[in-house]
């Protein structure tokens, strides 16, 4: 069963994330499944992680997620990993940049009968706040 869960959170990395196929949501992810995200709250239903998948392929059209560990045990997997791309679209109100992004986070699935029930994200969103210039850089007096 964990390999069957990490096989399903690795297809929602490697197809919908970097390949772009949003098609593929309704067979990986539950239609009530639940967000909890720092950035955006806490979101619930099919139609909110389509929205929530949105808004960073359309900010960060060209992004790639390396994944550095999968990890699962039971209905849980959990993912390190670290995310790349260019911001050449709007993001949380921000016109396009131009700039590129890295930024690396760690975030948990509960999977059930073969899709995402639960997703808690945890990316370094102060660090990619810093790289758009949206919050200064860190400085020394």
């Amino acid at each position: 069963m964990t390999q069957q869960n990490k096989t399903v959170v690795r297809r929602l990395y490697e197809e919908v994330f970097n390949a772009l196929d949003t098609t593929l949501l309704d067979e990986l992810v539950a239609s009530d499944v639940i967000i909890h995200d720092p950035m955006m709250g806490e979101l619930q239903g099919i139609d909110a992680f389509r929205q929530f998948t949105t808004v960073f392929i359309t900010a960060f059209p060209q992004q790639h997620t390396t994944l550095e560990a999968l990890i699962a045990e039971d209905d849980l997997v959990a993912v390190l990993h670290t995310h790349t791309g260019t911001h050449n679209g709007s993001f949380m109100g921000m016109p396009p940049t131009g700039k590129p992004i890295k930024v690396e986070g760690i975030e948990f699935f509960r999977v059930r009968d073969g899709k995402i029930i639960e997703l808690w994200r945890h990316d370094d969103d102060a660090g990619l706040m810093r790289q758009l210039g949206a919050v200064p850089q860190n400085t020394q007096a």
